[in-house]
């Protein structure tokens, strides 16, 4: 059994490194942060935040625990876990190359940006409920959330290190996405950020690609 300690640093550091990929909460906070004002992508990150709660709360106050007390339900958790992480370090690493290909004009159009714009009409009006929306509507939210804190749900880890995991997944996802939101709108970070998007995302990728083979041997 992992200690709680060097458990807590390994949920928050593959959280960290998830977060800070982009996907569509990035997408509709960049896009109020660029075209609307860094208040407009404040009131958005407060939205993300509390679907992000949402899905802790049902991660961890039941269907984690239901899996807890069905005989290897948590090892078909893991898993699963870990072919979706797999799943999503492959995908990361086919969009950073597209990316690197692309021009920097006419950035690559991914399913997860496609699938934002058609629900982006109107945003900038309700930029609370669309990071709210954005939030609860993705599908990845609950397998990846039930791959990451299920180590908090096994026999022996009290449970402190639950309420601390989700705890700090929450203000890590709200560090991000406000610092995100300030930064793009002052644009400096922005051309910072878009020099080495290609090689960010191609180490970001090759470490959920580790982290899922590692949840895939381990069992």
């Amino acid at each position: 059994m992992t200690p709680p300690g060097p458990l807590l640093a390994s949920i928050y550091g593959l959280y960290l490194l998830a977060v800070i990929t982009p996907g569509p909460n990035t997408f509709i906070v960049t896009r109020l942060a660029l075209s609307a004002s860094r208040r407009h992508a404040a009131w958005a990150v407060l939205g993300i935040a509390l679907g992000n709660a949402v899905w802790l709360c049902v991660t961890l106050g039941g269907v984690a625990v239901l899996l807890q007390q069905i005989p290897g339900g948590m090892r078909a958790v893991r898993y699963a876990g870990g072919l979706f992480l797999l799943y999503m370090g492959v995908r990361g690493l086919l969009a950073a190359r597209a990316a690197s290909r692309a021009s920097a004009a006419e950035p690559a159009v991914t399913p997860e940006k496609a699938l934002v714009e058609r629900a982006l009409a109107g945003e900038e009006a309700r930029p609370f409920r669309s990071g709210l929306f954005s939030s609860l509507s993705n599908p990845n939210t609950m397998p990846f959330y039930l791959s990451l804190l299920a180590p908090t749900v096994v026999a022996g880890i009290p449970p402190w290190v639950r309420v601390a995991a989700g705890a700090g997944i929450l203000t890590i996802g709200m560090a991000w996405y406000g610092t995100l939101a300030w930064g793009l709108s002052t644009g400096h970070v922005r051309r910072a950020y878009s020099r080495r998007e290609p090689l960010i995302r191609r180490v970001l990728a090759l470490m959920l690609v580790v982290y899922g083979i590692r949840l895939l041997v381990k069992g």
